[in-house]
């Protein structure tokens, strides 16, 4: 397989609603629709549409809900034979209120069935052999730390949603893919606005490897490892529904690293995709195939290195992503070879390209849009 992913398999609840609640408030939804989710069926979905083998590793129920997952993935060209079912459990489920105009939204998940997936779980050719292996935290933390072990590929980790972090799986992670305020609970950071050369100091200070930091309307920050760090704008589009954007970014960015594609062309397909995949409802009904990736591409804006002098980009072009320190203060650990990692290629990928920048936020697991823009990372 050229990337795997380990994670959550959801059904989303969708509810649209004229605007988001506020604490302790009701408002009346205008409808609801059902749509297959979960942070890692959303990435193994995102990364199918844009070609290559992909296997999704995780858990459903043994109700109806766990039938629609699988067969969503199957149709998105996901290899789901190291999904199982959990008997006497319920597929996972998010409630995703989303609000008409700004596509802005809230996620409440239960884990159901995800909760179930162990380290025997992960331990199978699918991880052990794939280019790029893509993991999140809607899973037992043992078993993305089992999935990370086993990896022989490249490690790309969004950590979301946000909880304390070991210093040995952060050490074991090639590629770490945050947001804004994800980065700042990993670093130990006070809560404050930040310039992006702020945040590309955080993360410096934080991960050994290379880290990208999802900004919404700002697009994706690119903090090599080596090398200046790179502020990515997304292109324009007209965003629906920001659902799932940043898993959209996380599918694209590893299809385009298992392609071979250098870190900043993989960013921009990255940004790219995702903010192409607010487009429309739900957290896939706006998925993009490598050819459509590939035409929006002219429209990019170019990246800039951080500290220039230019102007913010546009804030209508934006989509954004979804959202722990690691404990102490990390040195650079020996890491265990990986094998193949991938190689560094052009600046934009072709078919490779895919996903968005940080989570539209996702947002918390989409991007988030302002104006008419796309939320991208």
């Amino acid at each position: 397989m050229t990337v795997a992913v380990v994670g959550s398999l959801n059904e989303d609840v969708l509810v649209r609603v004229g605007r988001l609640p506020g604490r302790g408030e009701t408002v009346v939804g205008r409808d609801t629709v059902l749509a297959p989710g979960g942070k890692g069926a959303n990435q193994a979905a995102a990364a199918g549409r844009l070609g290559g083998g992909v296997a999704m590793v995780g858990r459903v129920g043994d109700d109806p809900a766990a039938g629609r997952q699988l067969a969503a993935l199957t149709a998105a060209g996901v290899d789901v034979s190291a999904v199982h079912r959990t008997p006497g459990a319920l597929t996972g489920t998010a409630t995703i209120p989303v609000e008409d105009g700004s596509g802005e939204n809230l996620i409440v998940v239960v884990p159901g069935a995800n909760a179930e997936l162990g380290p025997g779980d992960v331990d199978v050719a699918a991880v052990r052999d794939a280019r790029v292996v893509l993991l999140q935290l809607e899973v037992p933390l043992e078993t993305v730390q089992a999935a990370a072990g086993t990896a022989r590929g490249t490690v790309v980790l969004t950590p979301a949603p946000p909880q304390p972090l070991p210093a040995g799986l952060l050490a074991r992670v090639d590629v770490l893919v945050p947001n804004e305020h994800e980065l700042v609970q990993l670093a130990g950071a006070r809560p404050a606005e930040r310039t992006p050369a702020e945040l590309a100091a955080l993360a410096r200070d934080l991960a050994a490897g290379t880290v990208v930091v999802t900004l919404g309307a700002r697009g994706a920050l690119l903090v090599p490892d080596g090398g200046p760090a790179l502020l990515q704008p997304p292109p324009p589009v007209t965003a629906v529904d920001t659902t799932g954007a940043g898993d959209a970014f996380c599918g694209a960015l590893a299809v385009a690293l298992a392609a071979g594609t250098a870190p900043a062309g993989a960013v921009a397909a990255a940004v790219t995709a995702a903010a192409l995949s607010t487009t429309g409802a739900g957290a896939r009904g706006a998925l993009p195939d490598a050819a459509a990736v590939q035409a929006a591409l002219p429209g990019l804006p170019a990246a800039v290195a951080v500290g220039s002098a230019v102007d913010p980009p546009d804030p209508r072009a934006q989509v954004r992503p979804a959202e722990d320190r690691g404990g102490p203060a990390m040195t650079e650990p020996e890491r265990p070879p990986r094998s193949p990692e991938p190689a560094e290629g052009g600046d934009r990928p072709g078919e490779e390209e895919a996903g968005r920048t940080p989570h539209a936020e996702e947002p918390a697991e989409g991007g988030d849009v302002s104006g008419g823009g796309a939320d991208t990372p």
